[in-house]
């Protein structure tokens, strides 16, 4: 089948490097869905981009679509068919009317009867006759957290369109999408070549760009930055410091790159590292410079979208942009110094935690409760308490410093640093950076337990106190990154291997914004925060394969510790992909008596003396004995232990189900026996509802 190229660049104002990423996707998702609807084969599917367009490239689109094959329906099968399973008068009337070939006759089963179909091909229309409806569907069909209305139109867009080019092959695809007709005419780089450029074929596309100083292609863009890094760095006693963050951030910054090395003043090294790094990265854009030793050197590197010429004075404007930012940095280090951190708790109380909510104060205060009820619960020793207290007290009071005021990148590692200079304990100036960790898309856990205990207390809080306003996140709707919040304490648990229960912890923190007058205590409230938690567990452990209804026989009983949930789990979908013999008749047992006892709500103690069979009297006996041991496995964590004490009574269950009728007319016998199956059930009680497990057959 004869193939053509495919090119669509959508050339727009400035995008923003932040949504960037998202709207290449987009256009990938949307572009395959097309293709795939419209049934048009393609060897690849690329998007490519800069800050000012957007570009699908499509290898070897094929010139035609598949033929489509649809199934017609014809007269019912009694009057198109004869016995002898020859086709009657009404099925070849049918055929000959649809153009379908007798062999291309068949019956299938309807909702309505059977009847004589018929299998019909539709030949595939020429793709150059799709594209100039395909193309500007698919645009219009694109989908953007944040878009723009311009001119007198009523199309939105993620930004204003400026041009369009569409190529298939060396052919243009002429259609229209917000007064913009599509052409062949591209643009190049803003400042080196600004003036149009027709793009002949669109196998052509990527050379011609990169002559007018446009490199399309990220990947082929970002390893020229890192090129160009390297060859500037090399004249260095030193190498740059990686960012892969910073390096995709200003890959989506520019269109063809080149870099200059800069310096600055040596005394600016007097201040923290983290600070200068920051500096140059969250608000320049610049990659920091470090010799063999990870020693911070005075110098930085700058990616330019512009060629290198006149590159004395851009290096020039460049160090003296981050010389004042260098100089407001050492001032307000300076001026921060001159108060401790324990000085400025009070001033947290003029900093609004979130509305409805108070002040970070406040928060303080219940860090500080919630800290003491944890080191309670997680035994820590009286030295390890008084330092989380110190730093749950602390935890919050580099927010009013001046450091953090202007760089807010900076909070929690301002915390550290002040405490270090402070006198404040190591663990104590630890804690209050880790409070903060795991940081998005990082999983730099604490390392202290001090510190994951803040981070769990302060988590928790954010999350009870959001909840109890109704800010629950729905959809994709989630401003205070509460989902976050819940994955971090799941992580921290994990990580740390901390049995803790959730709903007194729940509890105890919606006590304390009771006490401090922002809510009522609602039960509901404890649910929806505990749910929440055990939700983000389900995503974890779903993602490291723990089969579903292993998750749901679990999450199903009134389990209420993460840690205890993910030993139960994964011990469960061990079983379940092992020994699944062992754990089927294991199921099968507590099943049927689930099954039979399910309905009966009746209460009260099991009455040896209607026990009337050997049988019935043999396993209320051996149950008896087993149940307390079975609870203390449990309870102690010795799973398989518990598994087996259970598979012990399985032969007398069986033969129970085998020779007893629960269900008999006699209603004291038919009680006294649906309690024993009870009692059977209720020893799975508090570890899981083994009735939920899916067991294929082995």
């Amino acid at each position: 089948m004869s193939t053509r190229d495919l090119l669509l660049e959508i050339g727009v104002e400035e995008l923003p490097t932040s949504l960037i990423r998202a709207v290449f996707q987009e256009l990938e998702v949307k572009a395959k869905q097309a293709f795939s609807e419209a049934r048009i084969r393609y060897t690849s599917l690329e998007v490519w981009g800069t800050p000012r367009r957007m570009v699908l490239y499509v290898r070897e689109l094929a010139e035609k679509q598949d033929p489509l094959f649809i199934e017609v329906k014809g007269p019912a099968k009694r009057v198109g068919i004869a016995d002898d399973g020859s086709w009657l008068p009404p099925a070849l009337a049918f055929a000959r009317s649809q153009n379908i070939h007798l062999a291309q006759l068949f019956v299938k089963e309807t909702e309505k009867g059977t009847y004589v179909f018929g299998r019909k091909e539709e030949e595939g229309k020429p793709t150059a006759e799709i594209l100039p409806c395909l193309l500007p569907a698919m645009i219009t069909s694109l989908e953007f957290s944040r878009t723009m209305l311009w001119g007198d139109g009523d199309f939105r867009f993620v930004r204003p369109i400026r041009w369009i080019v569409a190529l298939y092959g060396e052919e243009e695809v002429v259609f229209s999408i917000a007064g913009i007709r599509s052409s062949r005419q591209s643009f190049g780089h803003r400042f080196m070549a600004p003036l149009p450029v027709s793009i002949s074929s669109a196998s052509l596309y990527r050379n011609l760009l990169k002559e007018v100083g446009v490199i399309v292609d990220p990947k082929e863009r970002r390893r020229l930055i890192e090129q160009r890094l390297d060859q500037e760095a090399s004249v260095l006693p030193g190498h740059w410091l990686r960012d892969e963050a910073l390096i995709e951030e200003v890959n989506f910054l520019v269109e063809y790159p080149e870099a200059v090395v800069g310096q600055f003043d040596p005394r600016y090294l007097e201040l923290p590292s983290r600070i200068l790094i920051t500096v140059m990265k969250h608000h320049q854009k610049y990659f920091a410079c470090v010799d063999d030793g990870g020693k911070l050197l005075p110098y930085f590197l700058v990616v330019l979208n512009r060629s290198k010429d006149n590159t004395q004075k851009i290096v020039h404007g460049n160090e003296r942009v981050l010389r004042a930012r260098l100089e407001d940095a050492f001032f307000f280090f300076k001026e921060d110094c001159q108060k401790t951190l324990a000085e400025r708790v009070p001033l947290l109380a003029g900093v609004v935690f979130q509305e409805d909510l108070g002040t970070m104060k406040e928060k303080t205060d219940r860090l500080v409760r919630i800290s003491q009820y944890l080191a309670d619960v997680l035994q820590l020793d009286e030295e390890k308490a008084n330092a989380l207290e110190r730093a749950a007290f602390l935890a919050k009071a580099d927010l009013v410093s001046e450091m953090v005021k202007e760089f807010p990148e900076l909070q929690g590692y301002m915390g550290k640093v002040y405490a270090h200079l402070d006198g404040e304990k190591e663990e104590v100036a630890l804690a209050i950076e880790e409070s903060y960790f795991p940081l998005p898309g990082e999983e730099n856990y604490p390392e202290t337990v001090i510190g994951a205990v803040l981070s769990l207390a302060d988590k928790m809080d954010t999350l009870v106190s959001s909840f109890a306003l109704g800010r629950i996140p729905s959809g994709s709707f989630d401003p205070l990154g509460l989902r976050r919040m819940a994955q971090g304490i799941v992580d921290i648990i994990v990580h740390r291997r901390f049995y803790l229960g959730l709903s007194p912890w729940i509890e105890l923190n919606l006590r304390l914004l009771e006490e401090q007058g922002f809510v009522h205590f609602v039960p509901s409230v404890l649910d929806q925060v505990r749910d929440f938690i055990f939700n983000r567990l389900r995503f974890r452990l779903l993602a490291e394969g723990v089969n579903y209804s292993v998750l749901n026989a679990v999450l199903a009983d009134a389990v209420d510790d993460v840690y205890e949930v993910i030993g139960r789990a994964k011990f469960l979908d061990e079983l379940l992909k092992k020994e699944k013999g062992f754990l089927g008749a294991i199921v099968t047992g507590f099943t049927r008596a689930n099954n039979i006892s399910r309905s009966f709500s009746g209460e009260g103690e099991i009455k040896p003396e209607l026990l009337k069979e050997d049988v019935e009297r043999e396993l209320y006996q051996k149950l008896t004995q087993s149940e307390s041991e079975f609870s203390r496995f449990i309870r102690h964590g010795k799973y398989r232990e518990a598994f087996k004490n259970f598979s012990a009574l399985l032969p007398t269950l069986n033969a129970f189900f085998d020779k007893v009728l629960v269900m008999c007319e006699d209603e004291e016998l038919r009680r006294n026996r649906l309690l024993l199956m009870k009692k059977v059930v209720r020893m799975w009680e508090g570890f899981a509802d083994l009735s939920l497990l899916v067991i294929e057959s082995v």
